[in-house]
């Protein structure tokens, strides 16, 4: 084992929130910054242009590609689950959507005992992030690095969704970032000047240049190396050899919520029966680590319209023109984001806060092939709002070198189940909303349509998937149960904090992106006003 320096910080995970540590906590030229992260860089044509990211999506060098335990709530099926390997983590290969959830998300996480999370609260650190394309309000900011814009491509079927939704009755809401999700809107995307703004992009680009700052890829963290109670620096993995290096103030975990309570797990904090059985001795026994895991079940309503859509342009003559538009004016295809518009929902009259979310989109494809499909199409991806269901991830052996496990019931909850249901039939009713009845010529999937509950449910079960957005596993509170406090210390050690989407309590009725950029934001600020 080797002695690979020292630093004042150590952040383990360079994605959404690490990259943002990284930058924040290097500002301060007295700080010594060391960055370990398992994948590589995220440099390259590839990783600039927009839609090249999602082609890094399945590729063991740039996605962790976990697999997750037989699910019984989807009829025993194993699903992939799709995680950032590389510099900026999932913010280089998602599909750029900026959404920071409703003020109540917030609301509800001060409620549980996280004090100073409360939309108020939060909101600085959302804007202090944001290059914006608009103007400077109180809602957007303009001095930030993250590019926040328009999409450079917009389907005219964007605006028919939108409006059809006026007319089932959901209001146009004027500004999504101002913590009103309630209703339907188009998005912005994390672009600037037509290229990915993904976190590494935009926060470490010009901070690497920094002499405080060290960046180690391809440095797979084993364990985090404690002296009396004392998180002391991180052991990690990289060319076959184990490397250690030390932390003078702290330790910053931010690999995320499948691999964040890994770590912790395989350093010792962690279910003490978990640990003895997997052969780790026992540092503190913290019951939480792991438990809480949510997910977004999403499922696919796909109908064929009346004008092509983006899939009908991934012919070989298409790309090469796309790819033609992009290199010349950095517009087109290659600038596509998945879900143009989104939509909440009551499944049901009486709900204080829609439960239902749909993303609307351009591209469709063939569930018997897998590729673009022929015919032009849309499709509505719903989930669950903000699911009751929770699964936990576990330790498959004491090494880091060892993917954990992944054991969720993505519809174990019946309430989850009942929700989706009643959404996706709402779903078909939305479509014979004038706006878009005039363009719609019938449903692609699912064929043919469910004519019952029991049949949509058994549609559900047999082909939902994953949102993209696993949380929760390191839950944040103000109980002595949970593993971070306020502050983001694990709690009974010290030295030690977690900082990424595994510390949220309750998931955000949103995509996780934005608000994992403003942890990371947050628990900077936090860790530079220590004293």
């Amino acid at each position: 084992m080797g002695e690979a320096g020292t630093a004042d910080y150590v952040i383990v995970g360079g994605g959404s929130a690490g990259s943002v540590l990284a930058s924040r906590l290097s500002e301060n030229p007295a700080n010594q910054v060391i960055l370990l992260e398992a994948g590589g860089r995220a440099d390259g044509f590839m990783a600039r242009m927009p839609a090249g990211g999602l082609t890094f999506l399945g590729k063991p060098d740039r996605d962790w590609c976990h697999q997750t335990e037989p699910d019984p709530s989807l009829d025993g099926r194993t699903s992939y689950w799709n995680a950032g390997r590389l510099l900026g983590g999932s913010s280089s290969i998602n599909g750029m959507i900026y959404i920071r959830g409703d003020r109540r998300d917030y609301d509800e996480w001060a409620a549980m005992g996280c004090t100073g999370w409360d939309w108020e609260s939060v909101l600085p650190f959302f804007r202090k992030s944001e290059s914006f394309e608009g103007p400077a309000d109180q809602t957007h900011g303009k001095l930030g690095t993250l590019g926040v814009s328009r999409p450079r491509l917009r389907h005219p079927l964007t605006d028919a969704f939108v409006e059809a939704c006026g007319e089932f009755g959901i209001r146009k809401v004027p500004d999504y970032c101002a913590g009103d999700v309630d209703g339907a809107f188009t998005m912005l995307t994390t672009q600037k000047d037509g290229q990915r703004s993904s976190t590494a992009r935009a926060f470490l680009d010009e901070a690497e240049k920094r002499p405080n700052l060290r960046i180690v890829t391809g440095a797979t963290a084993d364990r985090i190396v404690f002296e009396a109670g004392r998180a002391t620096g991180v052991t990690y993995l990289r060319e076959g050899r184990e490397e250690t290096v030390t932390a003078r103030r702290e330790v910053i975990v931010s690999a995320g919520a499948v691999m964040s309570p890994a770590l912790l797990m395989r350093s010792g904090l962690g279910p003490a029966a978990h640990l003895r059985e997997t052969g780790i001795t026992v540092l503190r026994d913290c019951p939480q680590a792991g438990q809480n895991l949510q997910e977004h079940a999403s499922y696919h309503s796909m109908f064929e319209v009346d004008m092509p859509t983006w899939n009908n342009l991934m012919t070989p003559f298409g790309m090469v023109r796309e790819m033609l538009k992009y290199l010349v004016a950095r517009r087109g295809l290659m600038t596509m984001i998945p879900v143009e518009a989104m939509a909440y929902l009551r499944s049901q009259p009486g709900l204080a806060f829609p439960d239902i979310k749909l993303s609307f989109g351009l591209m469709v494809h063939d569930r018997s092939t897998g590729k673009p499909h022929r015919k032009p199409g849309v499709v509505v991806y719903a989930n669950v709002a903000k699911p009751k269901s929770r699964g936990e991830i576990r330790l498959r052996s004491a090494s880091g070198a060892d993917k954990p496990v992944i054991d969720h019931r993505l519809l174990g909850h019946p309430d989850d189940m009942a929700a989706l249901v009643r959404g996706v039939k709402q779903i078909q009713e939305l479509f014979t909303m004038p706006a878009l009845a005039r363009h719609t010529l019938g449903p692609l999937s699912p064929v043919p349509l469910p004519r019952s509950d029991a049949e949509w449910e058994q549609s559900i079960r047999a082909t939902a998937g994953i949102g993209y957005h696993p949380v929760g596993t390191c839950r944040m509170g103000g109980d002595e149960a949970s593993v971070v406090d306020p502050s983001l210390r694990v709690r009974g050690v010290a030295g030690l904090r977690v900082a990424d989407a595994s510390i949220m309590p309750i998931m955000p009725a949103a995509n996780t992106n934005a608000p994992s950029i403003m942890i990371g934001e947050k628990a900077a600020a936090m860790i530079l006003q220590a004293p």
